[in-house]
């Protein structure tokens, strides 16, 4: 199967009705089973189920090796984890004076849409989705209201089975989400599909002449369904190295297969005479009997060939190192001593695998905000609810990796910070210590009043010092000392 990413669904359909949905659908549904398709093999492919499994040997098919060194599962469970291992959170942007009364609203109401998050367990469904994303190409999440509300959290998170699910695009410039689908197909073999539109939700039915509509609800919060992509064409993390990871099954398989003919090796014998029955047991017994010219002597021995076991590793090796660099794995090569630990991870491959990180992270960051309007449009709806008036430019999405390496550097670079003056929230976001910088802020409000620096009063003091400076002769633009809060 030639992969080249999941396609995107387009309709020239500007807009949805319950007049012309059911067309849409059904154009839809075909490009979406093609990409259904893809997501099954490479779901399976990660598994472990490869091409060699299917290899017909047709020279001794009886030695017959198949094994499958499961590089893709590798793959998958390092993007994951080093990207999804840690928590994602949400902390306040510096959109507005952080000293500024609005900037205590949201930073509490971005502390509640945090505990929000935990008590979903966003965290776990987020490693879930981004095992979709990573073997998939794409991974699809749905937000919705909750129905019974137990503790703060007024919506549901769910994951969507990548397989069931798909979004339609507009066909112009824009490239609008007009619509997104999701379905289940029943015991009976009938498929029943939910579809959300800007206003509407239809409940659909797949019949023999194709979809039609059961149920027209109305829509208010939108299109609730986000899709999540791995990079812009949509691939697999390992999608790109297939062709590479069956080679070295290939290679594999045949230098075991090389071992087994060695050991099961022909017996030769030239110029002897056996009878029938003798020469039945020979060939059970992988012989080869053969004549040659009289008065030749007999010989009897082993046709045997061995492979070159130095030039096959070293092709394994190549072909394991190709690997791992076009995929962004780090390398599992040992250090030959006196690099420090900062050398280490700009070597190995752990500079790539932080710089796919980081772009796996703006891209998964611009579906995650639309998660956040649909999130935020529930909880508007709330009139008790404490975030109902947080905006979206109030929101920054926090990633966490390596909390613990330098952890000296780390500390000494948040100290430097808040005495620069650098306000302590941003100073605890950027110092990369922390999984959840909002939370450690507000947890340590109270212990940290000697970094904090009163506005108004500052102002004065440095109107004060300017004219004392003009009546003593002094420049203008002589630097103010700030008072400190004690």
């Amino acid at each position: 199967m030639e992969l080249k990413g999941r396609r995107e669904i387009f309709t020239d359909v500007t807009e949805i009705t319950k007049e012309n949905i059911c067309k849409v659908i059904d154009e839809a549904f075909e490009t979406h089973l093609f990409n259904a398709a893809e997501i099954e093999y490479l779901q399976n492919y990660e598994k472990g189920k490869q091409p060699i499994l299917n290899r017909v040997k047709k020279v001794r098919p009886e030695i017959n090796f198949k094994a499958v060194e499961n590089h893709a599962t590798e793959i998958t469970t390092f993007k994951v984890g080093y990207v999804f291992g840690s928590p994602i959170t949400y902390v306040q942007r510096a959109s507005v004076d952080l000293n500024g009364n609005k900037a205590e609203v949201d930073d509490k109401a971005i502390a509640i849409l945090n505990e929000m998050m935990f008590e979903e367990s966003k965290a776990s469904k987020d490693k879930t989705l981004g095992k979709d994303i990573s073997v998939c190409g794409v991974g699809y999440r749905i937000v919705l209201p909750k129905k019974e509300k137990s503790g703060i959290s007024a919506i549901d998170v769910l994951r969507l089975n990548p397989k069931t699910t798909f979004i339609v695009k507009a066909n112009n410039v824009y490239q609008r989400v007009l619509l997104a689908a999701s379905y289940v197909i029943t015991s009976d073999n009938v498929i029943k599909m939910g579809v959300y539109t800007r206003d509407a939700y239809y409940e659909l039915e797949k019949g023999h002449s194709g979809f039609k509509v059961l149920n027209v609800e109305q829509n208010l919060i939108g299109i609730p369904i986000i899709q999540y992509k791995n990079d812009d064409e949509r691939m697999g993390c390992f999608e790109r190295v297939i062709p590479l990871l069956d080679a070295l099954n290939e290679a594999t398989s045949d230098r075991l297969n090389g071992l087994s003919q060695f050991i099961q090796s022909i017996l030769w014998m030239n110029n002897c005479e056996i009878d029938s029955d003798q020469m039945n047991q020979l060939k059970d017994k992988l012989g080869l009997l053969t004549k040659s010219e009289p008065g030749n002597a007999a010989s009897v021995q082993y046709l045997t060939a061995t492979l070159d076991q130095s030039q096959t590793q070293t092709l394994i090796d190549y072909l394991y190192e190709q690997i791992l660099q076009i995929a962004g794995v780090p390398g599992r090569e040992q250090s030959t001593g006196g690099n420090t630990g900062q050398a280490i991870l700009l070597s190995n491959g752990w500079q790539i695998a932080e710089t796919q990180a980081k772009n796996l992270e703006q891209i998964f960051s611009e579906s995650e905000r639309e998660m956040l309007k649909v999130v935020l449009k529930i909880c508007s709806s709330t009139q008790t609810n404490e975030i109902a008036n947080l905006k979206l430019s109030d929101i920054d999405i926090k990633f966490s990796r390596n909390r613990t390496d330098s952890l000296l550097v780390k500390t000494q670079g948040l100290m430097n910070q808040l005495q620069a003056g650098i306000h302590p929230l941003v100073a605890i976001t950027n110092c990369g210590l922390y999984s959840d910088p909002q939370g450690v802020w507000n947890d340590s409000k109270a212990y940290m009043g000697k970094w904090l620096y009163d506005t108004e009063e500052d102002e004065v003091n440095d109107e004060d010092t300017v004219s004392d400076n003009r009546r003593s002769g002094g420049e203008d633009n002589q630097e103010a000392t700030p008072t400190v809060q004690t």
